[in-house]
């Protein structure tokens, strides 16, 4: 090589390396935000330790935190655990067959199938109405065969009753599960796993929780305590069953509620029920005085109740891959009428714009991607990007959506968590001034293997020398 073209590179070289020094003193007076000023788009940790950094589902949870519809949930407490045993007891709408025997005749077996009404009563053959809601099988018997012979119909009946649909007993299942329905409880120690087993499992393997929604006001489960061995069904008097208007009742003493399973007789055949003196009329208390009408002109618009003071419901948050997993901590047994929500994963695109090798729209196939996930996905950056001006737009409202600052290397770095995207995030990478300048310097040298570096002739003071 002549000593006139390596004087030149010698030359190139010096100016380049004080155009770099230049570039990196301006960049520290400007603040440049960036912490490989050489190349700010190459991320990572890479060291040898292990990390565990959780996954954020929320950008800005002030801003986001009212759309999470589980937001009251609670793990599962103690006395969830404990399954309730006892025979079950019929409920309202509750569909059952009932077998009366000398009905129609001597050995004439007479079969009705009969649904509960809501008010907890049924109908049968010369008898108007009898009350069966929170009896038993064995107990709904012995109240038909004493009000036939308290009607003077059959003094010894035969009666069989079975429950043949118990909607008393159910529970549903919706969501992402092979088989949403309703199923019944078919087992007192019936529990989240067999719920799943008869749904047919659920349909994807990416989910957090499975929700339990619980009525508190009902009866956990409307059951009741087993007969000891030997002891005989409970009896009722004639007096139960005599309608409730002629029963006794002393000065001061409330009125019996038709839950404490009095069964009440309409029949027009004459009974011997014996007669009972008039009971005292009790006069209703006043009716509270209407609310004061708002003055004409006054807003007067449609409000729905307020629901967030309201503890008739319970939701039970249960992992679902540690129960899979084989902790029964979470394992617990369902209640009439609960409601198991398997959330459906949310579907749809997200964007990738700014300074990305790939800009585009990318599905959310019912599975999470985190923000790294959708970078690599969008083969990284270009060499202009700044990965602290990174921001995530994110649509909370129909008609809002919020900007949120990240920092992709400290990201990439483990330094901070990682977050989930949702449909309709737009992820724009940003640059700045200096971005440009840092490349060129960048592309102005090329290190090879070996003893040896290529430069770009564009740097070259005279293109004309020979040699």
């Amino acid at each position: 090589m002549r000593p006139s073209r390596l004087l030149s590179l010698m030359s190139i070289f010096r100016t380049t390396a004080a155009s770099a020094a230049s570039l990196c003193f301006l960049a520290a007076l400007a603040g440049c935000d960036t912490k490989s000023f050489y190349d700010p788009t190459e991320m990572g940790r890479y060291k040898p330790q292990p990390l565990a950094i959780p996954i954020l589902t929320t950008l800005d949870p002030a801003v986001e935190g009212g759309n999470d519809p589980y937001a009251n949930a609670t793990d599962p407490k103690p006395e969830d655990l404990r399954p309730t045993k006892g025979d079950y007891t019929v409920s309202k709408n509750d569909l059952i067959q009932i077998t009366v025997s000398d009905l129609g005749g001597p050995g004439v077996e007479t079969t009705k199938v009969a649904r509960v009404s809501d008010s907890g009563n049924i109908s049968l053959p010369y008898l108007n109405s009898l009350h069966a809601s929170g009896l038993t099988e064995i107990e709904l018997e012995q109240a038909i065969i004493e009000a036939y012979r308290n009607a003077n119909l059959i003094q010894n009946a035969q009666v069989s009753v079975t429950v043949v649909e118990a909607r008393g007993r159910t529970f549903s299942i919706m969501g992402a599960v092979g088989a949403p329905g309703e199923y019944a409880i078919v087992d007192s120690d019936f529990r989240v796993l067999n719920a799943l087993v008869l749904a047919r499992d659920t349909t994807v393997t990416d989910l957090d929780y499975l929700y339990i929604i619980r009525q508190n006001d009902v009866a956990e489960p409307q059951q009741a305590a087993p007969a000891e061995p030997g002891a005989t069904p409970p009896t009722t008097s004639p007096q139960d069953l005599a309608p409730k208007s002629e029963l006794p009742t002393a000065p001061g003493t409330p009125v019996a509620s038709s839950a404490e399973h009095v069964l009440t007789l309409l029949a027009d055949a004459p009974t011997t029920a014996p007669s009972v003196p008039d009971a005292p009329v009790i006069v209703p208390p006043p009716l509270a005085a209407p609310a004061a009408a708002a003055p004409a002109g006054a807003d007067q618009g449609f409000a729905f109740n307020d629901s967030s003071s309201d503890d008739s419901t319970r939701i039970i948050r249960i992992p679902l891959q540690a129960l899979k997993d084989g902790d029964l901590r979470y394992n617990i047994p369902i209640r009439a009428r609960d409601i198991l929500v398997v959330p459906v994963p949310e579907a749809g695109e997200f964007y990738m714009g700014g300074h990305v090798s790939r800009p585009g729209a990318f599905t959310l196939t019912a599975r999470k991607i985190t923000l790294k996930e959708a970078v690599v996905s969008a083969g990284m950056l270009d060499s202009l990007a700044i990965p602290q001006r990174t921001d995530i737009i994110r649509r909370v409202k129909p008609d809002h959506e919020i900007f949120v600052r990240v920092d992709l290397s400290m990201i990439f770095a483990g330094e901070q968590p990682d977050v989930y995207l949702k449909p309709y995030d737009q992820v724009m990478v940003g640059t700045n001034a200096l971005a440009p300048f840092i490349a060129a310097a960048r592309g102005a040298f090329r290190i090879t293997y070996g003893f040896g570096f290529l430069y770009d002739r564009n740097f070259s003071p005279n293109n004309n020398n020979g040699g």
